[in-house]
Parts: C-alpha cells; sequence; structure tokens
C-alpha cells in the first residue's frame, strides 16, 4: 500500500516554495508520491484570478520530470463547493489500495476546526503539518491527536498572492516560480494588467 500525501490548493500561481515542500515530503517522509490536488475554489477564498485550467498548467510544467508526483483534476469534477472531507473520500474510494494523508500548513491547522467534517477528516485520515512560521506550534485542542505529525520543512516565505501582486505591477518574479511556469505566465498574459 503506497502512502500518498495530498497537498491542496489553489496554486494561483504554484511557487518555488510550494516546490520545496513537494520536495520534501517525496525525499524526507515515509510519503511515497506527493498528489497535488488543484482546488477550482477554495470555500475559504471569494474567489480565483486565473482558470483552473491555466493553473493546473503551470502545475504541470513546474513539475515535469519530477518522480513520484502527481497533478489531480479531480475537484475539476466534483460538486461545488470543493471540500477536503469529500476529495479525500472520493479518492479513497477510487484508490483503495492507496493510504492518503493530508499535507497542511500550520496556518491551516490553525482553523482546521472551521473546516467542514474536521472531525471525520482526523478520525479517517493522517495530516502532516509544516511550518508557515518560526514560532511553530500545534493548537490546543489537537495537541495530542495521534493522527495529526508535525514535521521540521522549510519554511515557505513567499506567497502566490505576493507573487500575482508582483507580476501586477511589473516587479520581476523569476526567482520565485518555475522558469517554464514563467514562461507560460508571459505568453499567455496572466496576472499581468
Amino acid at each position: 500500500m503506497k502512502k500518498i500525501g495530498c497537498f491542496f490548493g489553489t496554486f494561483d500561481p504554484i511557487h518555488n516554495g510550494h516546490l520545496k515542500l513537494i520536495d520534501f515530503f517525496v525525499n524526507e517522509t515515509d510519503i511515497d508520491e506527493v498528489w497535488i490536488i488543484i482546488s477550482p475554489l477554495n470555500p475559504f477564498k471569494s474567489k480565483s484570478l486565473t482558470t483552473k485550467e491555466d493553473r493546473f498548467k503551470m502545475a504541470e510544467v513546474s513539475l515535469i520530470n519530477k518522480k513520484n508526483i502527481r497533478i489531480s483534476k479531480i475537484e475539476f469534477l466534483m460538486t461545488k463547493p470543493n471540500y477536503t472531507i469529500n476529495t479525500l473520500n472520493e479518492l479513497s474510494t477510487k484508490n483503495p489500495e492507496n493510504n492518503f494523508v493530508l499535507l497542511i500548513g500550520e496556518d491551516n491547522l490553525n482553523r482546521f476546526n472551521e473546516w467542514k467534517n474536521h472531525k471525520d477528516i482526523l478520525k479517517s485520515y493522517m495530516l502532516y503539518v509544516y511550518p508557515r512560521r518560526t514560532d511553530f506550534s500545534i493548537p490546543k485542542e489537537f495537541k495530542n491527536n495521534p493522527n495529526i505529525k508535525l514535521f521540521n520543512a522549510p519554511l515557505i516565505k513567499n506567497s502566490s498572492t505576493q507573487i500575482r501582486k508582483n507580476l501586477e505591477e511589473n516587479i520581476d518574479v523569476s526567482n520565485l516560480i518555475h522558469p517554464k511556469a514563467y514562461k507560460y505566465i508571459k505568453e499567455n498574459k496572466i496576472y499581468i494588467l
């Protein structure tokens, strides 16, 4: 049975911080593969700036030649809004030979009790949590949960929001995203006003 890390996000756009986390979980933990789950629209976000197809393509070109990584369109076909519990259950039903693990940032763990059916997620799935700041800690209510595991993954400082803002303001972000994703953004005039 393979252990699959599910890395959910809008990836608007995917950036080098995401890529470092993916590499960390594939190479430094007991995860066999990471599946990137591109969410058409996060229930906590009001909108996405780009099409799901463009975000999929940017992820695809950024992850070309990477082993043990897949990009999934599963949420493209599911009823909206996309809730993590529904997607994890769908993945488990379609792939019973795999053991799915949810990869989340500690900022999301701090809001995890707001997630739809968060207790069901914790009953059925492990959470592998990575830091988003240096004073990384686990909320009290989740402190002794055996299904939550903390990892000393790379601390990611850049964000998709800042990258979009920089692109809109014509500030160079070529050092923050994969060269092929940067080329795709430029050629398709994504985020550029």
